[in-house]
């Protein structure tokens, strides 16, 4: 009797100490003492290996360069981006903060704007943004939608010298996003209709959105 008493702290600090990590569809499996240290989302972990995967092919930024990341792009249209490639650049920006290296967020206004909608402080108004930035690398990369997922490469480059310094390379599985693929496409008007769909595809992934 006394054995198994003595496992039964043991058990409890395990217990603890297990935090699960979900895509965010399904409700949160954990019990309220695990969300006393904050709960993962897949795609952190997604992020933080391709971070990794840049440090160590990193051959020029150190912790005292200043980089900037940037909005992951549709490898097929270099001009639009999604919800998902926002996500992924914001959890860049968290990994190399936390690694030591001077991130540079040139979305910030250097102002408060307070309104009765709230109160922000960043802009993607390149009117509202400082016009000179001390960035000397840039972050960035390109996701390609495939048919269990998307493929993501990132890069860090040279803003003067346009030579890329690291990489990383990863594919994100669908299940794991948290959302449906059908939401990574742009939104386009067709008819008086919003439709979020790629119009290159040969293959429908179309939901309609009416007003």
């Amino acid at each position: 009797m006394k054995k198994w008493l003595s496992l039964v702290p043991v058990m409890l600090l395990v217990g603890c100490a297990y935090a699960p990590v979900y895509n965010g569809k399904e409700p949160y499996p954990g019990s309220q003492f695990m969300l006393m240290e904050s709960p993962r989302h897949t795609l952190d972990f997604f992020v933080e290996s391709m971070t990794e995967d840049l440090v160590v092919s990193n051959t020029s930024v150190s912790a005292r360069t200043p980089i900037a990341v940037t909005s992951f792009v549709d490898l097929q249209n270099m001009d639009a981006t999604n919800w998902l490639g926002n996500t992924v650049s914001e959890g860049f920006i968290y990994q190399f903060q936390r690694r030591g290296f001077k991130v540079v967020d040139y979305k910030t206004t250097g102002s408060i704007q307070v309104t009765s909608e709230g109160d922000f402080a960043q802009s993607r108004d390149w009117k509202e943004l400082s016009q000179e930035q001390d960035i000397q690398y840039v972050l960035t990369g390109t996701m390609l939608r495939q048919e269990g997922g998307v493929l993501v490469n990132a890069r860090v480059v040279g803003m003067q010298t346009r030579v890329v310094v690291a990489t990383a390379q990863g594919f994100l599985p669908a299940d794991r996003i948290g959302r449906d693929l059908d939401t990574l496409n742009s939104i386009r008007t067709q008819d008086g209709v919003l439709i979020r769909s790629d119009p290159t595809m040969t293959q429908p992934y179309t939901v309609i959105l009416r007003p």
